[in-house]
């Protein structure tokens, strides 16, 4: 299951986190019960930690606005998946980004999930495993699940009331443990990718007099023929079919 990688965005909270990583007392729920009401499925935050079969362990974090999401691996570099099909790439440090169109990814032979990427895991697993234990924390009921994924015994634990795992263990290769949860506004999305300068990454070849775009090849984020795409270890999927359309 290929899944790009998120970490913790340096953004200001809306409001307190809700913890999710363990059930709690009735007592805390109740004290939690105000800030439930605010988590919508379209406008949130959601921090995981992922554990890989070799016992890497890194933080990730999803954003949503309505059909719209981000996702950050690191703290040099985001990903927006716009609602029209395009992909871009943000570096905060130097306020650039590079935009690759529908047509961009289909050069690249870039085929992605984005039901999968939207929701962490595909929605369709449920329906496709066993119910297990029904368990309640202060927002949400989460119920379980169990059965094969790509041939392994995997367990899931759904909420279904803001459609994302709160736990998904991928037999013994890959584990998701969503930690905290909280409301994200339109307006603090948008202010994220408010005055970047921006570039076609159809026009990157074109472009590597710019001192930018010469950085970001020579450190390997742009590349000719590199697909932008990282695997749940953190490596970079190269473009199928050699350097695309767009090498030089």
């Amino acid at each position: 299951m290929n899944k790009l990688l998120l970490i913790t965005l340096l953004s200001a909270l809306i409001s307190p986190a809700i913890a999710l990583a363990t059930p709690v007392t009735a007592q805390a729920a109740g004290k939690a019960g105000m800030q439930c009401a605010n988590i919508q499925a379209a406008h949130l935050k959601a921090q995981y930690q992922v554990t890989n079969a070799k016992g890497h362990r890194w933080q990730m974090t999803l954003l949503r606005d309505g059909q719209e999401f981000i996702i950050q691996r690191d703290n040099t570099t985001f990903e927006q998946w716009t609602r029209n099909g395009e992909y871009v790439r943000y570096f905060p440090v130097e306020k650039r980004s590079v935009t690759y169109r529908k047509g961009d990814l289909r050069a690249l032979n870039i085929q992605h999930d984005r039901e999968q990427l939207y929701h962490v895991v595909s929605p369709a697993l449920p329906a496709n495993m066993a119910k297990t234990e029904l368990k309640q924390l202060p927002c949400f009921s989460i119920q379980g699940f169990a059965g094969k994924v790509n041939g392994m015994e995997s367990q899931l634990d759904w909420i279904t009331s803001i459609e994302l795992p709160q736990q998904f263990n991928l037999g013994a290769e890959l584990s998701y443990q969503l930690l905290t949860v909280e409301p994200y506004s339109h307006e603090a999305f948008t202010v994220l990718t408010q005055n970047y300068q921006d570039i076609d990454f159809a026009d990157v070849g074109d472009s590597e007099s710019d001192p930018f775009i010469a950085k970001m090849i020579n450190q390997g984020f742009i590349e000719h023929g590199s697909s932008g795409f990282y695997s749940s270890e953190g490596h970079a999927i190269e473009a199928q079919g050699g350097h695309g359309s767009h090498s030089h």
